[in-house]
């Protein structure tokens, strides 16, 4: 890391003469010893200057000084010093681009740091022994909140599930935090973090830090073991393009928060781009890619430690917030949203010359509704009535204002038809496929896979078509890099090695690929190797009765498949079979 240039003046207290400086000091002022620093100094800033050379308490304070090649800015501060019976004031002067330059560096190595540091589930921990308090971050895995705590709430939070020995051992350890005890480590063969019974122990470790200033922290982390004794790396899936949560995690974390720990002031906010596909069709989707990205950071960096956001798809985002007590809370961070887009966009015009700007409706639990699905509805709402009012707005749940619960699940009860946000149910999605393609025209089954695979939550489809075997289309919401050949998996189903697999079986559920028969092991090296870990594989015959088969994927996580959603699942192919597809 580049050192900040930090320089050094002595001048009399009296008439400001200068005594002695750095090198760099004379290079910018053309001056030797015993000219009056005064005269350096730019009119605009003599004022403050000069309040600050009389206190001399040390204060950061701004400087313009000028030279024969131009005007620099400086951060300065001043303090009396005696210099050879002498009464002087010594001034310290930094350079206002070296202090940008070094933000710009520090801002990357933080950020550079927390995505390593999030590649774990380990919860991190910065213990203030002034303030007696401790910071918590990296806790989306875990059933503890981000935030500020007293040393001894977190000390009652950790002890609740553990034995009396355990408890033992975690105080111990706290000690050791509080009295600053150098490096140290404590092992507990429990989860302190979460309810995730493949995890038999937790390490916790922490080392002492003292800055500059005389200050202190004590810093940390838990780390958890896994029962097969490898790595634990984080469960929580990251959407590539953002690298905020993908839409299933997130939407976990919020359905946990409300509906199973029931935690009080849990905020839903989703939050949506204005116009984002005229910011594609203007500036290309390549430039859209970068508007969800900067705009991605901008939530992230403003979420923080008050809770976690993700991706909810497209253009289109969703925040949890842990613990929000006041509606004006919640404006805050809304004002600081629109306020870092402004800065970031202020330039980009996407409808009748106006910039950029974002929709957000929010909802609170438990005093706007008592279950996730309810919540989101509300938060839904609220959006929706921002985009009617005008878009570049934020819309905070009020009964009084936009209608009590029970009105608006009325509201969406009586939709007869998909809204602009694809808002019904599973089985309204199926029945509106099955009308386009029985009785409209223009569907294309591209559009019908794409269009299955976002409102089902799926990460990808594949539909191989025979015979013999080809790969039709596959449609995806997540970005895979597939190093394996298709070819792989068309060789096994033309081949007798097919029907050894399916023994007559139609609908093959595979939550674990480790689980498949030896006769399936060249397939299971296939999936492997571009990433699937659970699938479903549903065997039907097209329009003109050729044989076919649809892969629903899961990639980089094993899932275990919701049994109520195979019906759907079912009735897809159904629809596929009306269809001729070679």
């Amino acid at each position: 890391m580049k050192e900040i240039p930090f320089l050094k003046v002595i001048i009399s207290e009296k008439e400001h003469f200068i005594l002695s400086a750095d090198q760099a000091v004379y290079s910018c002022v053309k001056s030797g010893d015993f000219a009056l620093f005064d005269d350096y100094i730019h009119e605009d800033y003599k004022k403050i200057y000069q309040e600050n050379l009389v206190r001399a308490d040390n204060t950061w304070f701004p400087l313009l000084i000028m030279s024969d090649t131009g005007n620099t800015f400086f951060c300065a501060r001043a303090m009396r010093k005696i210099i050879k019976d002498v009464d002087s004031i010594q001034i310290i002067l930094v350079k206002n681009e070296d202090l940008f330059d070094q933000h710009d560096y520090l801002s990357e190595a933080v950020n550079t740091l927390k995505a390593q540091l999030e590649l774990y589930d380990d919860v991190f921990f910065d213990y203030n022994p002034n303030a007696q308090t401790v910071i918590l971050a990296n806790t989306q895995a875990t059933n503890l909140d981000a935030g500020i705590y007293s040393i001894e709430e977190i000390e009652a939070m950790l002890c609740q599930k553990l034995s009396q020995k355990d408890q033992e051992k975690l105080r111990s350890f706290i000690t050791q935090v509080k009295t600053k005890a150098g490096r140290f480590t404590t092992r507990i063969e429990a989860n302190l973090l979460n309810d995730d019974p493949e995890i038999f122990a937790s390490m916790l470790e922490a080392n002492y830090i003292f800055y500059a200033n005389q200050k202190e922290h004590v810093v940390g982390h838990i780390h958890l073991e896994h029962k097969r004794g490898k790595v634990h790396t984080t469960s929580l899936k990251r959407d590539s393009l953002t690298g905020l949560l993908e839409k299933s995690d997130i939407t976990r974390i919020a359905k946990e928060r409300i509906d199973d720990r029931r935690l009080v002031g849990t905020t839903l906010a989703i939050i949506d781009i204005d116009f984002f596909k005229r910011v594609n069709d203007t500036f290309g989707h390549q430039y859209g890619d970068k508007v969800i990205k900067i705009i991605a950071d901008i939530i992230a960096e403003e979420v923080r430690n008050s809770g976690v956001a993700g991706r909810f798809g497209g253009d289109e985002f969703l925040v949890v917030f842990n613990n929000i007590q006041d509606e004006e809370e919640l404006r805050a961070h809304f004002r600081r949203i629109y306020r870092n887009v402004w800065d970031a966009f202020s330039d980009v015009k996407t409808d009748e010359k106006k910039p950029l700007s974002l929709s957000i409706g929010t909802a609170t639990f438990s005093k706007d509704a008592d279950n996730y699905e309810d919540l989101f509805m509300l938060a839904d709402h609220c959006l929706y009535i921002a985009k009617e009012k005008g878009r570049n707005r934020y819309i905070i749940y009020t009964p009084e204002k936009h209608g009590s619960l029970q009105q608006i699940q009325q509201q969406e009860a009586n939709k007869k038809i998909l809204d602009d946000r694809g808002d019904s149910s599973y089985g309204d999605v199926i029945v509106k496929m099955f009308n386009v393609v029985l009785h409209g025209e223009g569907a294309t089954v591209e559009g019908l896979m794409d269009e299955f695979v976002n409102r089902f939550g799926l990460q990808r489809i594949s539909l191989i078509v025979g015979t013999p075997f080809k790969h039709r289309y596959t449609a995806s919401t997540v970005e895979a890099t597939e190093k394996g050949s298709p070819d792989v998996l068309l060789g096994v189903l033309n081949s007798d090695i097919k029907e050894k697999y399916l023994a007559g079986r139609d609908f093959v559920v595979v939550n674990k690929i480790d689980t498949l028969p030896p006769q399936a092991g060249a397939v299971k090296e296939f999936l492997k190797e571009i990433g699937v870990l659970s699938y479903i594989l549903m065997r039907f015959n097209d329009r003109n009765g050729n044989e076919c088969f649809l892969i629903i994927s899961s990639l980089g996580k094993y899932v275990q498949w919701n049994e109520l959603h195979f019906k759907y699942y079912r009735a897809f192919t159904d629809l596929l079979s009306y269809i001729k597809l070679d």
